[in-house]
């Protein structure tokens, strides 16, 4: 038996799955992109950061690197770490979908959905499995329900 209809639980799955690795692969992006930032001032600056320091000024690109210090949580010191969380999310959630699609098959996908993001979230940190909890949720209540048809009243 195949399901072609598209319930609002798989849509929150979804988003929520797209949120994960939003979540995930944003802040190494932009922390590399801010390191290269810093590189390309520092060099650029760096004539004038000589004649200032003889002028008697001091000044090292405080407020770079104040914006750096202030977006470097520790999961950012193992980009490796996010890429495979980010994997473990994305196959996730493609398996609940496709688990979705043939609710009287694909036991494997079923059981396989949720322990990846639980891997996921052992990888990345508690403040990633807030953000994948409801995504969590809806696989776990989906090895009960495989239809994700919460709102149905034929059960």
């Amino acid at each position: 038996m195949k399901n072609n209809s598209v319930t609002p639980a798989l849509v929150v799955l979804v988003v929520d799955v797209a949120l994960g690795v939003a979540f995930v692969l944003l802040p190494p992006v932009v922390m590399s992109f801010l390191t290269l930032l810093k590189d390309v001032f520092g060099v650029l600056i760096l004539p004038f950061t000589f004649l200032f320091g003889l002028a008697g000024w001091s000044s090292d690109m405080s407020s770079l690197d104040s914006v750096m210090c202030g977006l470097t949580p520790s999961m950012l010191r193992h980009p490796f770490r996010a890429i495979i969380a980010a994997a473990f999310i994305a196959v996730g959630g493609l398996c609940s979908v496709l688990a979705c699609g043939s609710p009287r098959a694909a036991h494997v996908e079923r059981i396989i959905a949720p322990l990846l993001t639980i891997a996921a979230i052992g990888l990345m940190g508690v403040e990633v499995g807030v953000i994948l909890l409801p995504a969590l949720l809806l696989q776990l209540s989906a090895l009960r329900y495989p239809e994700m048809d919460f709102f149905s009243r034929n059960k």
